[in-house]
């Protein structure tokens, strides 16, 4: 199979994500765009719900990606800044992850794809777990501090500033307030 073509493919997929949402792509639509017959798609991927996994299985590369850039051993009031900074001009940038992440099909409809970004939002707070547990131990985070518990909420404010954006149609830029939404969880966990 030819990697680069499905790789193409994928940003095909992704820029009518963007423009239509999740639920009005069809292997058709990605093939029209491609300049190919539909059959054509099923020799690169099995069905939509392929394609899809597919899209949200680069989106986690790109995050595990992003995170991998930073000197994990910095404090965390440098080091998640940084990180932060990162995912919202990623997903800034990359505008169709976030209605991914929002699309009700995805996750009512199809419990392949909802099991898919179950599996890339655990390697996200993952992360972010591990990394806060380290700096537990360098004695950077408050002792009663459940790095689990605050990767969730770190999450969840990094969810809300792009959920803000996506539903202003992008008139609110992803990083007005970021910053101080970032401070209030940073004061709740540095030592």
């Amino acid at each position: 199979m030819n990697t680069e073509r499905k790789e193409t493919i994928l940003d095909e997929a992704m820029k009518l994500i963007i423009d239509n949402g999740l639920s009005d792509l069809t292997m058709s639509k990605v093939a029209k765009c491609m300049g190919f017959s539909e059959p054509a798609m099923y020799r690169h991927f099995a069905n939509k719900q392929d394609l899809v996994i597919s899209l949200i299985q680069r989106i986690s590369g790109c995050f595990e990606e992003v995170f991998g850039k930073f000197d994990q051993a910095e404090a965390p009031e440098v080091f998640l800044p940084k990180y932060f900074e990162a995912q919202l001009q990623y997903l800034e940038k990359v505008r169709g992850v976030t209605l991914v992440f929002l699309s009700e099909s995805a996750f009512n409809r199809d419990a392949a794809i909802r099991d898919e970004l179950q599996k890339m939002f655990r390697a996200q707070t993952g992360r972010i777990a591990a990394y806060l547990e380290a700096a537990s131990a360098r004695g950077q985070i408050r002792p009663d501090v459940d790095p689990a518990a605050a990767a969730l909420v770190y999450m969840g404010t990094v969810q809300a500033i792009t959920t803000r954006f996506i539903l202003s149609s992008q008139s609110v830029s992803v990083f007005e307030s970021s910053r101080p939404a970032l401070d209030i969880f940073l004061k709740g966990v540095v030592a």
